[in-house]
């Protein structure tokens, strides 16, 4: 026991000291922590500085075994998931539905089929190919958000088309976790597993969302009003972690429970509060998970044949920029939009490390496919800031060539917050009523804010 506990202490140690030395050497250079996470798990790796441990044994005190962190990263993945679906709301949803789930969904659909259909053509299986084609569809949401923030872009015509497209996506990652368990099993019982996944995720998801509707906001409310911070995170995290654990014991994914119980909470006025207290636990669990990503990597396999490996990142980004492109023009988006938009999402996902790293338990995938195209994600991943650089280059020439110099007002998706020039009213007291209503007089749009929850619910 006091041996176990050593151990898991030295790679405790080991895994925070990697994260800042590295992190911050990412944020300088503006890069996503995502790759800096990957690079901490690449170097402290057995394929890292695990081969030079019979040369200088004292290397071995800063190798960490994948299997040793793999609870914290599938945790890191719930969390992941529960943030993506507390991001989201049926009103949100609803009012960019056009490009949500048209131009969206068409871009899922026809990657996924033309990736798919080019894995079949080397010779993969059709499960491999289905698994493929499903997660390389899907874009780096961690990455473009951030490089659409830091630059502020997300209001643009380009963020707001590129949020839809991400939002589709994110919508999608459970479907295809769903997808990938029916795979497991026999050609034979696919239809009927996809079936029977599909009714028990509906009845499930049904349920918990009735109960949760009813429930969770008097509930919040009322730990909310203790004004206890401590007490209200626990309630939170109980949420997240019981819906995850019934559906689970359904039958279903811990990361559905979570995408759900985000989904129930956005519903509530909590869900800017949740978001902020949560958002170090998801930091520090998405690095473990990204950690253990790069441990279970070995480049040197990977890159036996460097020509290939460099072939499949170009061809990935150009098939993806491509189809990408042709669907925003499709949907009326001007020409210098839909070349940036088309180039912004060409990378891989986090989500392809998730789905590959099942799909190679569960026998789907050869270690040696799951291993280059884990590597094949991560440098189209780590190439982004740079093609985000050149897209916005070749947006600003193609705008002042003036193929299309702005999209169409009528077209335009509304800020994602949904408010423009308006007054914030920081509580809501006796004054700040009476500005709101001199306010709600003149037209003039408000924010209020205050930290009394039955204020806030009323």
């Amino acid at each position: 026991m006091a041996g176990a506990a050593i151990l898991e202490l030295r790679e405790a140690v080991v895994f925070l000291a990697g994260a800042a030395l590295v992190v911050p050497i990412m944020h300088r250079l503006r890069v996503s922590p995502v790759l800096g996470f990957l690079l901490v798990g690449l170097l402290i790796s057995p394929f890292g500085l695990g081969r030079f441990v019979e040369t200088v044994p004292w290397l071995g005190w800063f190798v960490i075994r994948e299997d040793s962190v793999a609870f914290a990263a599938e945790m890191g993945v719930v969390f992941l998931l529960f943030m993506i679906g507390l991001e989201l709301s049926f009103r949100k949803l609803w009012r960019m539905r056009g490009l949500v789930f048209g131009l969206g969904g068409a871009q899922i659909v026809l990657s996924a089929l033309a990736i798919g259909w080019v894995a079949a053509a080397f010779g993969n299986s059709i499960e491999a190919a289905i698994v493929l084609g499903s997660c390389l569809a899907l874009s780096s949401t961690a990455i473009v958000m951030q490089l659409l923030t830091e630059k502020g872009r997300l209001g643009t015509p380009v963020g707001q088309t590129s949020f839809a497209i991400l939002l589709a996506q994110d919508l999608a990652v459970v479907p295809v976790l769903v997808l990938v368990g029916a795979l497991a099993g026999s050609e034979a019982s696919l239809a009927q597993g996809l079936g029977t996944a599909a009714i028990k995720a509906v009845i499930v998801v049904g349920v918990l969302a009735i109960g949760g509707q009813f429930v969770l906001g008097p509930v919040l409310r009322r730990v909310a009003a203790t004004k206890s911070p401590e007490l209200f995170l626990a309630a939170v995290l109980l949420t997240v972690i019981g819906i995850a654990a019934a559906t689970q014991a359904a039958g279903l994914s811990l990361a559905l429970g979570a995408f759900l119980a985000g989904l129930l909470l956005a519903e509530t006025e909590f869900r800017h509060r949740i978001a902020v207290d949560l958002e170090p636990f998801k930091g520090l669990l998405w690095g473990v998970f990204f950690v253990s990503v790069g441990l279970g990597l070995d480049l040197v396999a990977a890159f036996a044949n460097p020509i290939w490996v460099a072939l499949s990142v170009l061809g990935l980004i150009a098939l993806k920029a491509c189809i990408t492109f042709v669907l925003a023009l499709l949907a009326r988006q001007p020409l210098s939009v839909a070349a940036e938009t088309g180039l912004l999402l060409s990378q891989g996902g986090e989500f392809a490390f998730v789905v590959v790293g099942l799909a190679a338990g569960l026998g789907l995938l050869p270690s040696e496919t799951a291993q280059f195209m884990l590597i094949v994600v991560g440098l189209t991943m780590v190439a982004t800031p740079g093609l985000a650089a050149l897209a916005r280059r070749l947006g600003a020439y193609l705008q002042e060539r003036g193929k299309k110099p702005a999209a169409d007002p009528a077209r335009q998706l509304p800020p994602a917050n949904s408010l423009a020039d308006h007054v914030v009213i920081v509580g809501f007291g006796r004054v700040g009523e009476a500005v709101s209503e001199t306010l709600a007089a003149q037209s003039i749009p408000f924010l209020a804010i205050d930290q009394r929850p039955e204020l806030v619910a009323l």
